[in-house]
């Protein structure tokens, strides 16, 4: 007996319908890990060349109509665009650290962008701190290193008209990149 067709019409239209919002959502999201991955990796990038960059200077100006500091933190801005890293989207945290005999201290700091953000290695004046999975540099007594710390701020994306009963969450992206200074023992920032 032959079957009929006619009964089965439509049917795998209707599951590709059904199945279209899942495929949606799973492909938005596989965008929005893209993103939040060339992110990371744009930040981490930005940690390591500005951290090169200032580990070449024998001595940092701030004042008197020359500050090192300006030019860093441009170029940090340069090296992260798109992403407004040095401006409403993040922030970069310069650290100098160095041991005196007395241990690791944290000697000077300079930030740009947001604010609220400290850094993770300690506060001007005090001992320098490493959280777990950095490890201690091991500065010899005389020996200092520079730190450049950079966080980011992200929005995961969502559909615009979804925005308005979603609650507004942010993703926070860290890096950072450690180097001994290669001029001097330790680099100093001068007024």
């Amino acid at each position: 007996m032959p079957r009929r067709r006619g009964g089965r019409r439509g049917v795998s239209a209707i599951e590709f319908a059904l199945l279209l919002p899942v495929l949606l959502v799973l492909t938005l999201a596989t965008i929005d890990f893209v993103w939040l991955l060339r992110d990371a990796l744009r930040i981490e990038r930005v940690a390591s060349e500005v951290c090169n960059i200032v580990t070449q200077y024998q001595r940092l100006r701030v004042g008197n109509g020359q500050n090192d500091l300006d030019d860093i933190f441009g170029v940090a801005a340069r090296i992260g665009d798109p992403l407004a890293v040095t401006g409403s989207g993040g922030v970069v945290i310069v650290t100098g650290l160095a041991n005196s005999g007395s241990g690791t201290t944290v000697l000077w700091q300079q930030s740009r962008g947001l604010s609220g953000y400290a850094s993770t290695f300690g506060t001007v004046g005090g001992r320098a701190s490493f959280r777990a999975g950095i490890p201690d540099p091991g500065l010899a007594a005389g020996q200092g290193a520079v730190v450049v710390e950079v966080f980011l701020r992200r929005q995961p994306w969502v559909l615009p008209l979804a925005r308005d009963w979603l609650p507004r969450t942010f993703v926070e992206i860290w890096s950072f990149s450690l180097q001994r200074p290669r001029l001097v023992g330790i680099l100093q920032v001068t007024t």
